[in-house]
């Protein structure tokens, strides 16, 4: 469905019951990262998963793409849907944008889910391969950057086991406008390092990381479960910096039972005869 929000449309996948969780997809992709998993976690909950500004079905304006803006999005998106409170998850840079709505809004959080994401800011090699890209988009080749920046979003286990899937990503990623591209690597590249704001965030957390990740590796994750104070760390082996693309059941299951051991299903009255009711046991 299509949300009109005051800056901009963003189009959302809204299904199921029980804890409302919004998951923001990552950098250059959209919410279908989450279809894989999406059947699953709907099991335990009501999951709202939005295609980020400039990505995806979404409005793309000219601007707007810094992480705190996205951030901003993602509250008015609550606001749309009723949501006074939710979980809310990241990966990737979606995880960047998670920080920043923690940050300024640690109030509407129940619990948190990073993905392939990490606390700290770009360092100074980081910032000039973000400059780097944005040149090269600004020339005109924003095809072949998504090309090779894509390529590095599976493990070396996936691209031998399923290579289609790299064929995939690439097709998601293709819907991408170029001056959202720019615009979310100038945000990333200028994020604020969100190491002090992690001890400060009093819910469960899931930190959830493939074992092969190259761009956010799993010793950034292991650093962030460690400073948040009621943490899980998953590595899910096999995988690289997307795997709820390419490990969905050990990715579905992680989340699911994270949900699961902190957000129960409230109890339903079961009716057992005319006008009186138990409470079912789970």
């Amino acid at each position: 469905m299509r949300v009109e929000l005051e800056k901009v449309a963003l189009e959302v996948e809204d299904h199921g019951d029980g804890v409302p969780v919004i998951l923001l997809h990552g950098f250059p992709l959209s919410a279908a990262i989450w279809t894989p998993v999406r059947t699953a976690i709907e099991q335990g909950a009501r999951l709202v998963t939005p295609d980020l500004r400039g990505f995806g079905g979404s409005g793309k304006p000219a601007s707007g793409y810094a992480v705190e803006e996205l951030g901003a999005d993602v509250v008015a998106l609550a606001d749309a849907l009723g949501l006074d409170r939710f979980v809310l998850g990241g990966h990737s840079m979606g995880g960047y944008v998670a920080l920043r709505v923690a940050a300024a809004h640690p109030e509407r959080l129940l619990g948190l889910i990073l993905v392939d994401t990490r606390a700290e800011a770009d360092s100074d090699e980081g910032r000039r391969r973000r400059d780097a890209a944005i040149a090269r988009i600004a020339a005109g080749d924003a095809g072949g950057f998504l090309d090779d920046f894509t390529a590095g979003l599976v493990g070396p286990s996936t691209a031998a086991r399923a290579p289609r899937l790299l064929e995939e990503l690439r097709v998601v990623a293709a819907d991408a406008a170029p001056h959202a591209l720019v615009g979310c690597l100038a945000g990333m590249r200028d994020r604020p390092d969100s190491g002090a704001l992690l001890p400060t965030l009093d819910v469960p957390a899931l930190v959830l990381v493939g074992h092969e990740d190259t761009l956010t590796p799993p010793a950034s994750s292991r650093a962030m479960a460690a400073a948040l104070p009621h943490a899980t760390l998953v590595e899910i082996p096999a995988s690289g910096h997307t795997p709820s693309m390419e490990r969905p059941i050990p990715t579905a299951d992680a989340i699911l039972g994270f949900l699961r051991a902190h957000f129960p299903p409230a109890l339903k009255p079961i009716q057992i005869a005319p006008g009186k009711a138990v409470k079912s046991e789970k």
